[in-house]
């Protein structure tokens, strides 16, 4: 296995929350082979560019991913977080308000 990933540890990090909203930060941290503290900054920053809400639910935090925000990078065509995530998550797996046009 190649020890390196098209994919950085940000979309990772989006791609599992996609799939398990109220993930906690420790088991993705597991699952992707990350530190917590990484996986906590990701969250902040993710958070602080407006693809992440975060909203505590009694001792757990639930996590919502705002699908219909650009992605921002200078090379792509600017598809939305949504349309990125419909194509690496399995769609009985996604937990996004996502148009299927």
């Amino acid at each position: 296995m190649a020890s390196w990933s098209f994919l950085t540890n940000h979309a990772r990090v989006l791609v599992h929350i996609a799939g398990d909203p109220v993930a906690r930060l420790r088991d993705i941290a597991l699952t992707l082979g990350i530190t917590e503290r990484s996986v906590f900054r990701i969250v902040d920053d993710l958070e602080k560019a407006g693809y992440l809400e975060k909203q505590r639910n009694g001792r757990r935090t639930q996590y919502s991913i705002q699908a219909e925000l650009p992605l921002i990078d200078p090379v792509a065509s600017s598809p939305s977080i949504g349309e990125i995530l419909a194509l690496l998550v399995p769609v009985e797996a996604l937990r996004l308000p996502i148009d299927a046009d």
